[in-house]
């Protein structure tokens, strides 16, 4: 067995390309994810308004909106809005026409164009739903009553109410965090396990495991090993690299445990994508969709509560999933859910009982 871990460790490092690769993905795992997250952050939305109307109450409802989405973030234009649009220097625009405080003041319905960018169409969708939702709410109220928008918008001195994490020291920064850590083991892993084993058959390996007389499970939890070793210390390295870079400290030992089950749980199933797959190209098939998968479910792509119900369902309960929810619960409430850690250890616990066997279809006399 530790033969092959270290026949494996040694193939995998032995170029170096591959170090290069292994050095390189933690810290360009981690500055990818720092350009996504300035990429969620509402102070580089950029909203113009085009006012027709001119009016005093058409500046007030301006000034609401600026209320809403951050008034640095409003700009005021002219009819040249459209090229703006176009080259994406505003994700949207809010036409406010001639004749709006006139059927405010008449109790009309008054409407407000918007037109999104065609450059950042999500941004645009996020901030018209955003203002559509917040002005739904105002719905049969007095608060668009012009004389109600002229007193809410005068000067005082009271201050507004601010919004402050429950956690002073949490940053959502800290949170991407967990998903850096992981996805590094995550890539490397699956994408060296998962044509592991014909790597040994191209090298006629597998006559030579056969004449020593090595048994089919010392192969496999070598080969899991090996690879499961990889994982951590490449997880290691892009921990310490996203402290320092991110400034984010999670706990050591539940970074540890969650290192160890996901490298131990990634390997197993590259090497069972490897031991089962028929050639190279399908391994390498269903090592790719497993990567994507692991990204979908991680909730860093796409929302989780956006999903239908028996999607939703099946997202949690994926090791990905409950891994990333496990680092968050400990961030935000500063408690562990043993129940998510005793299903992480069960998903890793399983996968590598059924990588070991997987063995047998490797390591068989004819």
């Amino acid at each position: 067995m530790l033969k092959v871990f270290w026949m494996e460790l040694k193939r995998t490092l032995r170029r170096k390309a591959s170090l290069l690769v292994f050095f390189l993905v933690p810290i360009l795992v981690v500055l990818v994810s720092l350009f996504f997250l300035q990429a969620y952050n509402l102070q580089i939305v950029k909203i113009g308004i085009y006012n027709e109307d001119k009016s005093l109450w058409a500046m007030l409802l301006m000034r609401f909106i600026g209320s809403v989405l951050r008034q640095e973030n409003i700009v005021t234009l002219g009819e040249d809005y459209e090229d703006l649009l176009k080259k994406g220097e505003i994700n949207a625009v809010i036409v406010i026409p001639k004749g709006f405080s006139a059927k405010l003041y008449s109790k009309q319905q008054a409407d407000m164009l918007f037109i999104p960018s065609p450059v950042d169409l999500h941004l645009s969708t996020t901030i018209f739903k955003v203002l559509d939702s917040v002005l739904a709410d105002f719905q049969g109220s007095a608060f668009f009553d012009p004389r109600v928008l002229q007193y809410i918008f005068t000067a005082s001195d009271y201050p507004t109410p601010r919004l402050v994490m429950k956690n002073p020291n949490l940053k959502f920064s800290d949170l991407i965090f967990p998903f850096v850590v992981f996805l590094t083991s995550i890539l490397v892993v699956v994408s060296t396990s998962c044509v592991s084993t014909f790597l040994d058959r191209e090298n006629k390996l597998n006559e030579m495991f056969l004449l020593y007389n090595l048994r089919w499970w010392e192969y496999s939890t070598g080969k899991v090993l090996a690879h499961a070793f990889l994982g951590f210390v490449i997880s290691a390295s892009a921990y310490v690299f996203a402290a320092l870079v991110m400034r984010s400290y999670v706990n050591p030992s539940i970074v540890l445990f969650l290192i160890t089950n996901v490298a131990f749980l990634y390997s197993s199933i590259g090497f069972l994508i490897s031991a089962l797959s028929t050639d190279k190209n399908m391994a390498n098939l269903f090592g790719i969709s497993l990567i994507g998968l692991s990204l979908f479910s991680s909730g860093f792509l796409m929302p989780v509560t956006a999903l239908s119900g028996p999607v939703k369902q099946l997202l949690m309960i994926t090791p990905v999933f409950k891994t990333m929810y496990l680092v968050r619960e400990y961030q935000i409430n500063g408690v562990v859910p043993l129940h998510e850690a005793y299903g992480i250890a069960i998903w890793t616990l399983t996968f590598f009982i059924l990588a070991i066997f997987a063995g047998k279809m490797v390591i068989r006399r004819r």
